[in-house]
Formats: structure tokens, sequence, C-alpha cells
């Protein structure tokens, strides 16, 4: 009887946080009055959590058709407050996993063609997932923490709070604040030492890519969306960045990508995809080229400024009309 009792309590726990639904990970979050309007301090909590889930909601109530996907280079340096027709959807550290759940999202809930913009820097072997799905979704049904922000969501919503927030998907850049050239060079010489850049790596990196790409056919050819894909790689760090064989990796990696689709075939029904190669050439004319080569038109060695982001995002959507 104890038993069945505790059992009943657990299953009810884990169902109010499927259907309430804080984190996005249930696909749930914002289609009941009671879960419409998370509160701040949740919507903060799961901007910082860098969990693609959070955006799915966000992604399905867009009323625009462009999307600007990519880690925090792209939620950093590029400001889409001007531009309600664009979404940035993007986290720290993401790679191919995170796109491909970000891409099912936006693919699999748009009935009309949609164009993303997907930022590619340097692919590589994935790391192994820390849970497998199932997993991370049992996990989080069964989190207090969980729980805490289903709590305070319902009541938010439920106390005649704004629906929707304009928060929910925040479109300001990073303020570059001051900047720390001394943290900067070893943040950067940091984050290199945890990357694997075998060749192997790299090779796997681009297959990775082209699955993501393939994945996306898959899509166009079974709703009959002929949806449109700009994969595309910036500069990867100032002139003057103390580690200048990192540039020419992804420079030497950026035009192995760009071989790789210029020979993919075309199929039939599936999306308009191509890729955009600016690791080698900045953006821009003479004068904004030379912008990108000025360390002070960025953050720090990794993450260009809102400045250098606009114009980066004026080339990209003229070039995919």
């Amino acid at each position: 009887m104890g038993l069945g009792a505790g059992l009943a309590i657990l299953i009810g726990y884990a169902l109010f946080n499927v259907v309430v639904d804080p984190t996005g990970e249930f696909g749930q979050s914002g289609r009941h009055a009671f879960n419409r309007s998370p509160p701040p301090g949740v919507i903060a909590q799961g901007v910082a959590g860098g969990n693609p889930a959070f955006f799915t909601r966000a992604i399905r109530e867009h009323q625009g058709d462009t999307f600007l996907i990519g880690s925090s280079r792209a939620w950093r340096g590029f400001n889409t407050c001007s531009r309600p027709d664009i979404l940035r959807v993007a986290g720290s550290a993401w790679g191919v996993r995170e796109m491909t759940r970000v891409e099912r999202a936006i693919l699999n809930s748009r009935t009309a063609p949609a164009t993303m913009l997907i930022e590619v820097g340097l692919p590589t072997r994935e790391r192994p997932a820390i849970v497998d799905p199932a997993q991370a979704a049992l996990s989080t049904a069964l989190s207090p923490r969980t729980t805490l922000q289903s709590a305070q969501t319902v009541v938010h919503s439920l106390n005649g709070a704004e629906a929707y927030p304009a928060t929910y998907a925040p479109c300001e850049a990073l303020a570059p604040g001051a900047r720390d050239w001394i943290q900067a060079e070893r943040s950067l010489r940091y984050t290199l030492s945890q990357l694997d850049t075998s060749p192997a790596s790299l090779a796997m990196g681009r297959r990775n890519l082209a699955g993501l790409a393939d994945l996306a056919d898959n899509i166009c050819r079974r709703t009959g969306l002929r949806h449109r894909l700009v994969f595309f790689t910036l500069p990867a760090t100032p002139a003057d960045a103390p580690v200048n064989g990192h540039d020419r990796l992804v420079q030497a990696n950026a035009a192995r990508i760009a071989a790789m689709f210029a020979g993919r075939p075309s199929t039939v029904g599936g999306c308009d995809i191509r890729y955009l190669n600016f690791a080698s050439t900045p953006l821009g004319n003479e004068a904004e080229q030379a912008l990108w080569r000025d360390r002070e038109q960025w953050t720090d060695y990794f993450h260009f400024s809102a400045r250098l982001g606009e114009t980066a995002l004026n080339a990209l959507l003229s070039a995919s009309p």
C-alpha cells in the first residue's frame, strides 16, 4: 500500500514537471495558461543553462522566418534586437549535437520555408554525451530544481503576469566592458588545449556537419518545404592573437568544408544549402575587412564585437534573400 502510494506521488511529481515544462525539455512550455509566463529568474536560469531544449518554445512561437544559430560567438557577437524577423539561438560551447536539436525544432515546426544561418567554427569529434536523451529527460522530470521552477512558473502565470515576456529569448549582445587581454590570452590557450584538433577529429567534425545538412534535406523532402541553410565560417581571431597557428588551422579546415559542400550532390526535393567561407578573407569592403583584424573590435580573442556582427549579418542576409 505504502509502496503504491509512494509510486503514485512520484509519478504525479514527474507529470507536474513535464506538463509545466519550465526548461522546454518536453515541448510543453507556453502551451497552457498555467505555464505561459515563466518569471524572470526561471528565464535567466534557462538561458544560462545552455540547453538547446530551452529555446524550443521561442522557436515555435517565432513570427519571423530567419534563425541565427551558433556558439557563444553568435550569442555575444550578434545583436538582433532591431531585427524581429530574426531569432538568435546559441549557447556556450555548442557543437553539432546541440545544433542538430535546434535544427529539428526549427524545421519540424515550420509551415513555410525558413532560413537558418549557422556559424561553423572548427567542428571536431563530438565529446561523449554525459547522459543519453532519455536519461536527461527523466532527470529533468524528477529534479527538485525543475519542480521549484515549475511552481514559480505556475504562480507567476496565474497571478496575471504578462504573457510571453520579451526577455524569454534575449536579443541583446554582451556589453564588451573592460578588456583584459592578459586573461583573454590565458583563456584562449586553455580553451585550445582542450580541443582535439587531430586530423581524425577534424575529419569527424566535417562528417558530422555533412550529417546536419543531410538531416535538413530529409526534412525538406518529407515536408515539401524548401528551407534555406547557410553555413558560414568567420575569422577565428583578430590579427594579433598570440596563437596564429589556430587561425591557419581554422582556415585550412574551412577550405576543406568548402570543398565538401561544393562536391555535395543536390537532391530532388532537398533544401537550399550553401556554405560561405570568410575565415581567410573577412567580410565587407576594405575598411570593414580591416576592422576584423583589429583587436579593439573584439571582446576577447574568440569573440567579435556587435559592430563586426552587424557587418557579418548584413552580408549573410544579402547572400540568402
